[in-house]
């Protein structure tokens, strides 16, 4: 008997432990989904130094100019997917993610969204395009430093985001390779869009216009102006020439 009860015994106690332990589990558990907001917590993405948005921008959201109380609120009665939603109307904010963790925080997680060119229009309120396509105001708060879009397509382009038109996505895809290559980036300035698509580009180091044309075949276009600033310029003079184009299949005019 004394040697079954040897052998019980410290099964007794590891399932006693078991208990204990998935007790304690369902109690936090419990005293966790009852937890009242005890703050609010701001995390803001600024890995692109935007500063479109700020942590009183996000509380006055979220409480709606503070009518609507979170603070001393009980999680049970805050609609968390609700307040991302809600977040997500703000076209400065890119991605929200929203939750709680167990000191009773209300954690807000804000990803901005990124413009990468301004559309200055003399028929309505200039505003940025995001890396997305998406078409955003301006902010009171910060001003980005981008490329300049102007001409008859910033005039006219009634969009939410560029990606709803054949000319928006090429223009898309032609902004996305100048934001990628640190050259191109540094060099191109501004941009006039014409009501054909065709597009002039302006520099910042040397004098030249240079004539893009439609932003199709954008890669062999680049390889051409790399020609030109790389082997032409450097031997006839950085200002032997007032306009150069590559809009035309397989050649470089150069004037």
């Amino acid at each position: 008997m004394k040697l079954k009860l040897k052998k019980i015994w410290p099964i007794a106690k590891v399932a006693g432990l078991v208990i204990i332990i998935f007790g304690s589990i369902g109690f936090v558990e419990k005293q966790y989904d009852n937890r009242i907001c005890t703050s609010i917590k701001v995390d803001i993405d600024n890995q692109f130094e935007n500063y479109f948005i700020n942590e009183s921008d996000v509380i006055d959201l979220i409480t709606r100019g503070g009518d609507h109380r979170i603070v001393g609120e009980s999680f049970d009665y805050l609609n968390l997917k609700g307040i991302e939603i809600e977040l997500l109307k703000t076209k400065f904010i890119r991605e929200a993610e929203v939750y709680k963790d167990l000191e009773g925080n209300l954690m807000i997680s804000i990803d901005q969204s990124r413009p990468i060119a301004r559309m200055m229009s003399r028929k309505m309120k200039d505003r940025y395009i995001s890396n997305n396509g998406e078409v955003l105001p301006l902010s009171k708060r910060y001003t980005a430093r981008v490329m300049l879009i102007d001409g008859a397509f910033a005039d006219n382009a009634k969009l939410y985001n560029l990606n709803e038109t054949e000319m928006g996505r090429q223009l898309m895809e032609l902004l996305r390779f100048i934001e990628k290559d640190k050259f191109w980036k540094a060099q191109i300035a501004w941009m006039n869009i014409d009501k054909k698509g065709n597009i002039t580009m302006y520099t910042q180091v040397s004098k030249q216009v240079v004539e893009f044309g439609k932003p199709v075949d954008i890669r062999e276009k680049f390889r051409k102006l790399k020609i030109f600033y790389k082997d032409i310029l450097p031997t006839k003079g950085w200002n032997s020439y007032n306009r150069v184009s590559v809009k035309f299949k397989d050649q470089i005019v150069c004037e």
